[in-house]
């Protein structure tokens, strides 16, 4: 199975005067929370939502964020950030939150950004396969874990589903660390765990294409590689984790 693998190197600048500045490296884990209580990057300011953002690496050493439906948004380079949609970073963005004063700025050395400028020169590499072939389709698994605010807030397990966007999280995370560590597999943890009705085929969501899934998890699927499971990714739906089988 393919996981996230240290592929960048990431540093997060938090520059918050011409005179005072600190930095971060973001390069440790494959993805980090960012909100106003208990989160992997506090956001010390009442404009930022509880749970406000995400950076997400990719396997291939991209860097994404993703608001997670911020009451007063996420914003790169001065322009707001579509809930849900990972938008990748590149070295020199600047990300601001709601209202508070603090810039962050990125820089990122990315060998998988580097990598596909190379292959698109050539006309070899995935990217540009994935272009000329609009009717590509792909095979996934998932696993979903809904929440008060999810589109549809019910499921097979729950009539009615109360946890907060912050506590699906949690739980991905922890499905997340059971898979990475071999406790589990796939398909019966999917069975077993997942809000969606695909739980009755471990998760299997059978073979689709560009078009018929939802952006964020359409973007996501078509970004792994066969066999390489996701971070959290984020929906109108809830959270998910998905695997790509073919």
């Amino acid at each position: 199975m393919g996981l996230w693998l240290k592929k960048a190197v990431a540093f997060f600048w938090f520059i918050q005067s011409p005179d005072s500045s600190e930095t971060l490296a973001i390069d440790t884990k494959p993805w980090f929370t960012l909100g106003r209580v208990n989160q992997d990057i506090d956001l010390h300011h009442q404009s930022c939502s509880r749970l406000h953002a995400a950076l997400v690496h990719h396997t291939d050493g991209r860097l994404f964020v993703i608001d997670l439906q911020s009451a007063q948004g996420t914003f790169l380079d001065g322009k707001p950030v579509p809930a849900y949609k990972p938008t990748c970073l590149k070295d020199g963005a600047t990300l601001t939150f709601a209202a508070l004063p603090t810039r962050f700025i990125v820089t990122v050395e990315s060998a998988g950004e580097k990598r596909g400028r190379s292959e698109a020169k050539q006309g070899t590499g995935s990217n540009s396969r994935r272009k000329s072939d609009p009717a590509m389709s792909v095979r996934a698994s998932h696993l979903l874990v809904k929440h008060k605010d999810s589109r549809r807030p019910s499921s097979w397990k729950e009539p009615v589903v109360t946890r907060t966007q912050e506590e699906a999280l949690d739980m991905i995370k922890a499905f997340h660390g059971q898979l990475v560590r071999g406790e589990a597999d796939f398909a019966t943890l999917a069975s077993k765990e997942s809000h969606c009705s695909s739980a009755q085929r471990g998760g299997d969501l059978g073979t689709f294409s560009s078009g018929q899934m939802q952006k964020p998890f359409e973007d996501a699927t078509f970004a792994l590689k066969v066999g390489e499971l996701s971070g959290p990714v984020f929906t109108d739906s809830g959270v998910h984790l998905i695997l790509r089988t073919a």
